[in-house]
């Protein structure tokens, strides 16, 4: 589990979320046009699926930023009590370990989701929910392709939380979501910070620290308000602290 450990990067949930209800609309679908104002999880799914030529896009966004070494992701959605097949579940029997949850393995460059999880999601924040959970995500694979990890795994998490408001505000400009949407986010990451156990007293060296829920909060807000250069700034703190920048 060391090595499972150290190859996937999680966004942890404690919701406590039972499985939804329309789980099948988050089915990796090929959408060829470009999409609009997001008010479906259809519609995040083209947002994370469609070309870097759609304004607002996931991908045109990481191709901006990255250019031609940034590839459109593969996604891998599975339903709570399975298994998703990527190589970061290879010796994994327990799938408690992957249910309402979202996660980017380096191994095979994959980004799993629960559908349940981000249904759920979808019901109690609207489709921009799933949709920053996913941002997160894709955090963590252009940092793994631009060769900036965070100095820490909390560092790291606050960085992904605030390229995931980058990405947000990109989309914003783009019609794609409201700002409203974009300030509701950090309600979101909020609400997934680290509240039990001992990880607030481990600082940001614990194996799967995400940061407190001020921490995350306030990341989302400054990728959202500033540039991806404050993201940098955030991933090289050694004790998970966020500046104020």
């Amino acid at each position: 589990m060391a090595a499972f450990t150290l190859s996937v990067l999680l966004l942890a949930s404690w919701f406590g979320l039972s499985p939804g209800t329309t789980a099948a609309a988050w089915a990796e679908t090929p959408r060829p046009a470009c999409g609009g104002r997001i008010s479906s999880t259809d519609d995040v799914v083209a947002l994370i699926t469609e070309s870097a030529d759609c304004p607002g896009s996931v991908n045109g966004y990481w191709r901006n930023q990255l250019g031609t070494a940034w590839t459109e992701p593969h996604y891998v959605p599975y339903r709570n009590g399975e298994i998703p097949k990527i190589a970061c579940a290879d010796g994994v029997t327990d799938p408690q370990v992957f249910a309402d949850n979202a996660l980017y393995c380096t191994l095979d460059d994959t980004i799993a989701y629960s559908t349940d999880f981000m249904s759920r999601l979808a019901d109690d924040g609207g489709p921009s929910y799933p949709a920053f959970v996913v941002m997160h995500e894709l955090g963590h694979r252009g940092d793994r392709i631009a060769g900036v990890l965070g100095a820490v795994s909390r560092a790291e998490e606050n960085q992904a939380d605030c390229l995931a408001g980058n990405q947000a505000r990109f989309a914003v400009d783009a019609g794609r979501l409201t700002q409203d949407e974009a300030v509701n986010g950090t309600t979101l990451f909020y609400s997934l910070g680290d509240t039990r156990g001992g990880w607030l007293d481990q600082g940001g060296t614990a194996p799967d620290a995400h940061g407190t829920p001020a921490q995350r909060a306030q990341s989302f807000s400054l990728g959202y308000q500033q540039s991806i250069a404050t993201c940098r700034t955030i991933g090289q703190s050694r004790d998970g602290n966020v500046p104020l920048i």
